[in-house]
């Protein structure tokens, strides 16, 4: 009798797992006190600009020179 080995996870059998995970994660994320994609999207909106404002003063500082 011929043994029939069990094939190894391929690329999409991980990546669906992965995107189980993700979305649970998320799901569980989102439901979390005061959470919202429009806080979240802010929050990072204020974040790059302070990140880019940084920059500028920094430049700024170095022309001054």
């Amino acid at each position: 009798m011929k043994r029939i080995a069990k094939k190894t996870p391929g690329p999409s059998t991980r990546l669906g797992t992965w995107r189980t995970a993700t979305a649970a994660h998320l799901r569980k994320w989102a439901a979390g006190p005061g959470r919202s994609v429009q806080t979240s999207f802010m929050s990072g909106a204020a974040y790059r600009f302070g990140e880019f404002a940084t920059t500028a003063v920094i430049a700024w500082l170095i022309y001054r020179r």
